[in-house]
C-alpha cells in the first residue's frame, strides 16, 4: 500500500518534499499553499494509467479525466522547463504482493520506491521520460538506475507481463521504450546473502551450469538460431563455471555480478517498467539460482525489482479512488442506468443507482447517518407503480415528532454533498479514498463526527486509507480524542502542514503522542484565529 510520496518542481512545490502517508493523512495549510498539489499528483499518475492513450507517459489533461492540470509546463515549478519533475512513490511490498500465494516469495526488501524523472526541453518538444530510479525505501538507499535509451522494442518479441501481452494482439502498434541500466548498487547487504548461499550450494550450481552449456551448445548447431545471441549466453555460463570453480571472495563475486546486472533493460510501457527485454541473464546465473534457492533470500535482480516495483505501483493506483472537492448537486428523479456501480463514481454520480441495487448498502448507511447525528434516513423508491425505471432518492426527517419525507434537493447542500463519501467510505475495502474538504457546507460537530468513520473504516475488514486535504480543526481534535481513548493509534494519522516558502511549499509532518497531543509545533499556531478572536 501507499507509503509515501515524494515531489520536487511540481506545481507549488520546488525543492524536494516528502509527504509520509498513514491510515488517515490530513493535509492541513494556507489557502494556495499547496494542499491540493499532493492529491493532483497522484491523480495524475492514476489518469495517465487509466486513458487509452497506449504507452502515455503524463496526461495532464484528458476528456471526462479526474483532474485538469494544463500543460506540463503549468505543471512544472515556476513554469520553467529548465527544471525536471521528479516523483517518487513508496509502497509496502509486503501489503501489496503477499495476498495471494503467488506472490508470497521472499524479497529483497519489504519495502520499495520507485521515482521518475520528467522532462520537456522546449515547447517544441514532447515530455520526455528521462530517467527510472528504484529504491530500498526501508534502507533509504538506490538500488538502480534507468535512463531511457530512445529505442523500442515489440513486447511479443520480449517477455514481459501476460496481461500486456494480451493488450498487444489487441494493439498491433503497442511497443514498448527500452530503459538501460547506468547504475546498481555495490553494497554488500545486497550481495553478501546469495553469496553465501552459492558456497554452500557450489556443487549443485556447476552441475546445473555445465547442463545449460551443454545445452547451449547444441543450440548452437540448430539452423535459423540466433548465433549472436547464443554465444552471449554461452560466454555468460563460462564465465560462471570459472568463479564457481574458483575460491571466489565477495568482493569477486560483486564485481561479476555486477557487471551482468548493468546490462538489464527494461521495457517501459508509459511511465512503468513491465519486464526485461533480454533473458541473457536468466539463462545463465538467475535461472540457477532461482531453481534451488526457493526459500531464503533471493538474488538482486534489479530488473525484476524494477517490475515489482511498476505492479506494486499499478496496484496502488488502481486502489485509489479521488473525489473532488464538490459532488454533483442532488436530482429529484433518477433513471436507472441498467448497470450496478461498484462505487459512486468519482463526482458522486453513480450513488443513486448504487443505492437502488443495494438494499443493505442503504440500512449500513442509515445506521451511520444516525451516528453521525445527522437527523436522516435514507429512502430509495421507484415513482409510482407504473414508472419503469424511473426512481428517487429521498430523505425522512427523524428528528421531527411526525416523519417527513423529503426530497434530497430540498435539503441543505451540505447533505447532499457529504453523503456521498459517507456512502463510498461504507462500500470499500482496501481502497485509498482521497476527498479536497469534506467539510465544506457541513457544520462543525458533523465535522468532528466524521472522524469517528474514518476511525471505522481503516480497522478490519474495510481496512480503507484516506488522504484528505481540510481546514477542520474540529475533525483533527476529535481524531486526537480517539487517539486518547485508544480507539487508533498514533501512526494511524499522519498530520501534514504545508506552507509557503520563497522556495516553494514545504512539507511538515506533525507527529501525535500516545495522549493524543502534538509532540511538533504546529507552524504559526495550532488554529490561532479563535484566541485571536477572543481577545
Amino acid at each position: 500500500m501507499l507509503q509515501a510520496l515524494e515531489l520536487e518542481n511540481f506545481k507549488a512545490f520546488g525543492e524536494r518534499s516528502r509527504i509520509p502517508f498513514a491510515p488517515i493523512t490530513l493535509i492541513f495549510g494556507e489557502n494556495s499553499a499547496g494542499k491540493s498539489s499532493i492529491l493532483q499528483v497522484l491523480n495524475l499518475l492514476k489518469q495517465t494509467r487509466e486513458s487509452r492513450e497506449s504507452g502515455a507517459l503524463l496526461l495532464p489533461r484528458a476528456e471526462n479525466g479526474i483532474v485538469d492540470l494544463g500543460s506540463f509546463q503549468e505543471m512544472i515549478f515556476n513554469h520553467d522547463l529548465d527544471r525536471t519533475l521528479s516523483l517518487r512513490i513508496e509502497t509496502d511490498l509486503e501489503k501489496i504482493f503477499d495476498s495471494k500465494p503467488r506472490d508470497s516469495k521472499p524479497r529483497l526488501t519489504s519495502s520499495i520506491a520507485i521515482e521518475f524523472c520528467f522532462k520537456r526541453p522546449s515547447l517544441d518538444e514532447e515530455v520526455l521520460l528521462d530517467s527510472i530510479e528504484i529504491f530500498d525505501a526501508k534502507e533509504k538507499r538506490r538500488i538502480a538506475k534507468f535512463r531511457i535509451s530512445g529505442k523500442t522494442v515489440d513486447p511479443r518479441e520480449s517477455w514481459m507481463m501476460m496481461r500486456l501481452y494480451r493488450d498487444s494482439l489487441s494493439n498491433p502498434t503497442l511497443e514498448l521504450a527500452a530503459s538501460e541500466c547506468v547504475s546498481v548498487t555495490k553494497a554488500s547487504s545486497y550481495w553478501t546473502p546469495e553469496f553465501e548461499w552459492c558456497k554452500k550450494n557450489k556443487k549443485k550450481i556447476l552441475d546445473h551450469l555445465s547442463r545449460s552449456l551443454k545445452e547451449s551448445k547444441q543450440d548452437s548447431k540448430e539452423p535459423g538460431e540466433n548465433d549472436d545471441r547464443i554465444h552471449k549466453r554461452i560466454d555468460s555460463i563460462n564465465e560462471y563455471i570459472e568463479l564457481f570453480s574458483s575460491e571466489s571472495d565477495l568482493n569477486n563475486y560483486i564485481s561479476i555480478r555486477h557487471s551482468e546486472e548493468m546490462k538489464t533493460v527494461l521495457g517501459l510501457n508509459g511511465f512503468l517498467p513491465v519486464g526485461t527485454i533480454s533473458d541473457e541473464k536468466v539463462s545463465s546465473f538467475l535461472r540457477t539460482y532461482s531453481t534451488f534457492n526457493r526459500t531464503s533470500q533471493p538474488a538482486l535482480d534489479v530488473g525484476n525489482l524494477a517490475r515489482m516495483a511498476g505492479i506494486a505501483l499499478d496496484r496502488t493506483l488502481d486502489k485509489l479512488f479521488p473525489m473532488g472537492p464538490f459532488r454533483r448537486p442532488p436530482e429529484r428523479w433518477y433513471i436507472f442506468t441498467g448497470t450496478s456501480p461498484k462505487d459512486v463514481g468519482y463526482r458522486g454520480d453513480l450513488l443513486p443507482d448504487l443505492l437502488l441495487r443495494r438494499p443493505k448498502l442503504v440500512k449500513e448507511t442509515n445506521e451511520w447517518l444516525k451516528k453521525l447525528d445527522m437527523g436522516y434516513d435514507l429512502d430509495v423508491k421507484p415513482v409510482g407503480k407504473n414508472s419503469g425505471d424511473l426512481f428517487e432518492v429521498r430523505l425522512i426527517d427523524t428528528r421531527r415528532k411526525k416523519q417527513v419525507n423529503v426530497a434530497l434537493p430540498d435539503v441543505g447542500f451540505g447533505i447532499s454533498q457529504l453523503l456521498p463519501f459517507v456512502v463510498q467510505s461504507l462500500i470499500s475495502e482496501n481502497q485509498i479514498i482521497s476527498i479536497e474538504q469534506p467539510e465544506v457546507h457541513v457544520h462543525p460537530k458533523l465535522q468532528a463526527d466524521l472522524g469517528d468513520l474514518l476511525a471505522h473504516a481503516i480497522q478490519k475488514p474495510r481496512q480503507n486509507r484516506f488522504i484528505i486535504e481540510t481546514h477542520s480543526e474540529h475533525l483533527i481534535l476529535r481524531l486526537q480524542r480517539l487517539v486518547r481513548k485508544g480507539d487508533i493509534k498514533p501512526e494511524d494519522v499522519s498530520v501534514i502542514y504545508i506552507s509557503r516558502q520563497p522556495e516553494g511549499a514545504k512539507a511538515e509532518r506533525l507527529h501525535l503522542d500516545e495522549d493524543g497531543d502534538f509532540i511538533d509545533d504546529w507552524p504559526n499556531g495550532f488554529f490561532p484565529e479563535r484566541l485571536r478572536e477572543l481577545r
